[in-house]
């Protein structure tokens, strides 16, 4: 997924992913090359962290 795709699902500007990209809060599987390489990240950790979110929006328990 790119940043982009991760930022909508998540609900969350482009910009916050990036940063919590490049401080090892979201976890990357990679990144493309160059100075300005866009951030890779896996489809099925990401929709799982959507779904904590969710549970937690709702007050539910995310675990």
């Amino acid at each position: 997924m790119t940043t982009t795709e991760v930022a909508t699902l998540l609900g969350k500007q482009a910009r916050t992913i990036q940063r919590q990209a490049d401080a090892g809060i979201l976890p990357t599987i990679g990144k493309l090359p160059g100075r300005t390489g866009a951030y890779l990240f896996d489809r099925a950790l990401i929709e799982q962290l959507a779904k904590g979110e969710a549970a937690l929006a709702e007050g539910g328990d995310a675990a």
